[in-house]
């Protein structure tokens, strides 16, 4: 059977899958971790003495772990060095259509400090279009549809969504902006996939340089997209909602319903939810679909905020109010007492939002815990950020650090973080 048969296969297992409540959920991915455990045990030199045992039993991984073990940890015998070369020399030559034994290698975009690899074989690649196609398609798989999607690198692994019906193109972020909006205008997507930060500067051109492009889905990836971005992006392209992959080389964890909810894409994931408080935790995950680089109680570093209440489309999948960030972006303030208070990323734009109409921000904890927030507004809101942090210091009762401004500014290249701390405990 050819790849876009395959493909086409697990699009319509996926889009026919239905999960009648949630003790059916909790059955169906049973039965997923049971068949994906003994194959793993059998095949991973790394989980080989766990065969026979219960997934809470394996040992919990990230990324650090799965490179330090990344030879007896892949199933289908890839040595961590060549895979490494593979992927720099595809960043490097911009060209990413090189496998390994058939094998597709990719580098994780390093927003944390351990460089990733990721591995994902021809079967688990056209499972994952198939997958993908079945959530982000806003019709049949046998319209026709022009897919603009922005991102750092490309992968054989978003291409394996082209077909003769849906025209797939990547746009380079490296390149620069005007070259891309060129292109874009010429295409004129109905599906445009991209990083918040790429959105804001895609909306600027349709508001103030002429672009004129209405795509009919808006999907942002890869940054956190915070409301008043969304709230922008919405307006700009008259488009609601704002739908959100949330995809990691780990996984795809999460994409919005037609109500604009967040789920957890629990019929390909199961997740241990690691609670900071009474809504917010650290996912943990097991995918039921990867073999070739396994993905068992993988720990991510990001903040999930659960959602109160029920989504009005009815999916017993869980449902989430928002993902707000990295854990290791928690901001730390010295305390009165010589204890270190945790404020998380949510009540630090709320700081900024609290303090007037401001579009472009970021806020830095530096290492000394230090604010620096790059900002191109006036002295005024300048001076409302500061009577703001002031009230958020007294109110979660730490002492407020020294406070500093810059002009904003970010690193086109890196995913844009608007709140971001490199204070470490």
């Amino acid at each position: 059977m050819n790849n876009k048969l395959v493909i086409a296969k697990h699009y319509l297992y996926y889009k026919k899958l239905r999960m009648k409540n949630r003790e059916y959920l909790e059955r169906y991915q049973q039965r997923k971790i049971d068949k994906q455990l003994d194959f793993v045990t059998k095949n991973s030199p790394f989980y080989r003495d766990y065969a026979g045992k219960e997934l809470a039993a394996f040992p919990e991984m990230n990324k650090k772990i799965m490179m330090e073990h990344f030879n007896e940890l892949n199933t289908v015998g890839i040595d961590r060095e060549s895979a490494l070369a593979l992927a720099i020399d595809s960043e490097k030559s911009r060209s990413f259509s090189k496998t390994l034994n058939h094998i597709t290698v990719g580098l994780s975009s390093g927003t944390s400090d351990t460089r990733g690899i990721f591995l994902v074989a021809e079967e688990e690649k056209n499972q994952w279009a198939g997958y993908i196609l079945s959530k982000v398609l806003y019709g049949s798989i046998l319209q026709k549809y022009k897919v603009a999607f922005f991102m750092r690198a490309n992968s054989n692994l978003y291409e394996a969504v082209k077909s003769n019906n849906i025209r797939f193109e990547f746009f380079d972020i490296y390149k620069p902006i005007t070259e891309n909006i060129s292109a874009l205008q010429e295409l004129c997507p109905d599906i445009l996939v991209g990083q918040p930060s790429v959105l804001l500067e895609i909306c600027d051109y349709i508001e103030n340089k002429g672009l004129k492009i209405r795509p009919k889905k808006v999907i942002s990836i890869a940054e956190v997209l915070e409301e008043r971005d969304c709230r922008r992006i919405s307006s700009v392209f008259q488009i609601e909602p704002v739908h959100q992959v949330y995809q990691c080389t780990e996984g795809c964890l999460a994409t919005t319903c037609e109500y604009g909810t967040i789920h957890l894409n629990e019929d390909i994931v199961y997740i241990e939810k690691e609670y900071i408080d009474d809504r917010r935790f650290i996912p943990v995950i097991t995918d039921f679909t990867r073999r070739s680089q396994p993905i068992i109680r993988y720990r991510l570093n990001d903040i999930l905020v659960e959602k109160q209440g029920t989504c009005p489309c009815g999916s017993c999948f869980t449902a989430l109010e928002r993902i707000e960030g990295r854990e290791d972006d928690v901001f730390l303030f010295d305390a009165q007492d010589g204890q270190v208070v945790k404020v998380f990323p949510d009540f630090i734009r709320r700081v900024v939002l609290f303090s007037g109409e401001v579009e472009n921000y970021r806020v830095l904890q530096t290492e000394s815990g230090a604010l620096e927030i790059y900002i191109n507004k006036s002295e005024k809101i300048q001076k409302s950020i500061r009577q703001e942090f002031d009230r958020l210091a007294k109110d979660l009762k730490f002492q407020l650090p020294d406070i500093s401004f810059f002009a904003y500014s970010y690193d086109r290249s890196k995913k844009l973080k608007r709140v971001e701390s490199k204070r470490k405990k």
